[in-house]
């Protein structure tokens, strides 16, 4: 998109109260284990002053979601987060605009916490969400039309975001050990700083960093496809083509810093690839530093056995 290129990043995302007072999203972003279901909800929960087990998240399906780019790029927090904030902003209003009504107050001097709405000072004076949704959907009264606008029963908003790039940051530093007979790389640990802006939920992102690094031990010092000479894949299966399992990674230290960005909505940044782009060079270098005495030099990965013996004079050439 910098480049002049015209490449849209965007997402939408629907927020909708029933007359019960639950709340359902339906988002283009599609979860696969990274845990949208809780952060959108946590999203919505915070926005309408719900709890969380109250909204529901629906993704994934081309025939209820509404139209979106999807996931990938490390996108999902900042673009469908923010698409369910606008739409739970909108929602939000929507209800203190009923509530409003019902208790003949402004709705600018309404609170909403833990699912009741009251007057500012005056805690007493109060409806509970499902009062309000309920009354919103089947109180014909609360819909007569104001000057210049209307009120529409149902609790909904559908809201889009497009924003402009954001960048995370984040170090990791990886200590090594060689056995230089065998060529073996052991981890014996890994300590990570990430920010991604805003921490949503600091569980999702340890989790999603922790199975980066994974990802990037793998392609450090496992992951190869090797051919035949007539260019016959001999990697076919994975007792061949090797992934890193709980043996090959160390204790990982995971810190969290916080600088939200001033370019998104909630101040949220990406975090899911952090892991995969330096991880690998994290554990080159240390392979390297352990090997300086060798005068070894890394110009490949992974760090197979056979590489680093190779690397050191052990065997063959590198």
């Amino acid at each position: 998109a910098q480049a002049g290129t015209p490449l849209p990043s965007h997402d939408n995302s629907t927020v909708t109260m029933d007359p019960g007072g639950k709340v359902t999203i339906s988002t283009s972003v599609s979860g696969h284990g990274q845990g949208h279901e809780t952060a959108l909800a946590q999203v919505a929960a915070d926005g309408l002053g719900i709890h969380i087990s109250d909204v529901k998240v629906l993704h994934g399906d081309t025939l209820t979601s509404p139209y979106g780019l999807g996931t990938y790029a490390s996108r999902s927090a900042v673009i469908g987060g923010a698409t369910v904030a606008r739409a739970a902003a909108d929602v939000r209003r929507q209800v203190l605009r009923v509530a409003g009504r019902m208790l003949e107050a402004s709705p600018e001097d309404l609170v909403i916490e833990d699912g009741k709405i009251s007057v500012v000072g005056a805690p007493s004076i109060s409806k509970t969400m499902q009062e309000v949704a309920f009354a919103s959907y089947w109180d014909g009264t609360l819909r007569d039309e104001e000057p210049g606008e209307s009120h529409e029963p149902l609790l909904s908003s559908t809201r889009f975001y497009d924003p402009p790039a954001s960048y995370a940051n984040g170090c990791i530093v990886a200590l090594a050990e060689v056995d230089v007979d065998t060529g073996q790389v052991k981890l014996t640990r890994m300590v990570v700083v990430e920010d991604c802006g805003t921490v949503i939920n600091p569980m999702i992102v340890e989790g999603q960093v922790h199975g980066a690094i994974a990802q990037g031990v793998g392609g450090a010092l496992l992951e190869h496809l090797i051919y035949s000479e007539d260019g016959q894949p001999l990697t076919t299966t994975y007792m061949d083509y090797l992934v890193p399992t709980a043996p090959n990674l160390p204790p990982i230290e995971v810190h969290h810093m916080e600088t939200p960005s001033p370019f998104t909505i909630g101040g949220i940044k990406g975090m899911g690839e952090g892991g995969q782009i330096a991880t690998p060079a994290a554990v080159a270098n240390a392979v390297a530093d352990a090997l300086a005495p060798f005068g070894a030099r890394i110009t490949r990965l992974p760090l197979t056995p056979d590489t680093v013996l190779r690397m050191i004079g052990t065997i063959g050439s590198a």
